[in-house]
C-alpha cells in the first residue's frame, strides 16, 4: 500500500518536473506566437476588445461589484463579533451599534446588514449629541430663530 502510493508520487513529481519546463519554454511561447500572428493579420480585432467591446470594463466592473460583496460581508462579521464581544461593554459605539441592530430587527429584519447598522448608529449618536446640547442649562431654542 505504501510502496504503490509512493510509486504515484514519484511518478507524479517527475511527470511535473517534465511537463512544466516543457509548457513553460515551449507551448507557452507557441500561443504567444500564434496570437500575435491572429492579431497581426486582423482575426483578432483587438481594439474592439480594448475599447469598443467593454470586455475589460466589464470584467472589472464584476471585480469590484465581488470585493464590494466580500467587504459588506467581513464588516456583517465583524460588526456582529465586536457586539458579542465582552470587551466591548462600556464602549459608547458598540452600544449604539447594539441598540440600531435591535432597532432594525424590531422593524422585522432578521439579519440586518452592517452598513445599515452603521448608519443608524450614527444618526442616533447625532441625536444623543442633539438631546444633550438641548438639556443643556443655558440652552434657548428660540435664539436659533432671532440671530442678527
Amino acid at each position: 500500500m505504501i510502496l504503490e502510493i509512493t510509486t504515484y508520487l514519484a511518478v507524479f513529481i517527475f511527470s511535473m518536473a517534465v511537463w512544466l519546463p516543457i509548457y513553460k519554454y515551449v507551448v507557452s511561447n507557441w500561443v504567444q506566437q500564434a496570437t500575435i500572428e491572429r492579431i497581426e493579420s486582423g482575426d483578432i480585432d483587438l481594439n474592439y476588445l480594448l475599447d469598443e467591446g467593454g470586455v475589460f470594463d466589464s470584467l472589472a466592473e464584476r471585480t469590484v461589484t465581488l470585493f464590494k460583496h466580500h467587504m459588506l460581508a467581513e464588516m456583517g462579521q465583524l460588526s456582529r463579533a465586536a457586539a458579542n464581544s465582552p470587551d466591548n461593554i462600556t464602549d459608547p459605539v458598540a452600544a449604539g451599534i447594539s441598540a440600531s441592530e435591535e432597532i432594525l430587527k424590531g422593524l422585522g429584519m432578521k439579519k440586518p446588514p452592517a452598513i445599515l447598522q452603521y448608519k443608524m448608529a450614527q444618526a442616533l449618536g447625532r441625536m444623543a449629541e442633539g438631546a444633550e446640547v438641548a438639556t443643556a442649562p443655558n440652552f434657548d431654542p428660540s435664539a436659533e430663530f432671532y440671530k442678527q
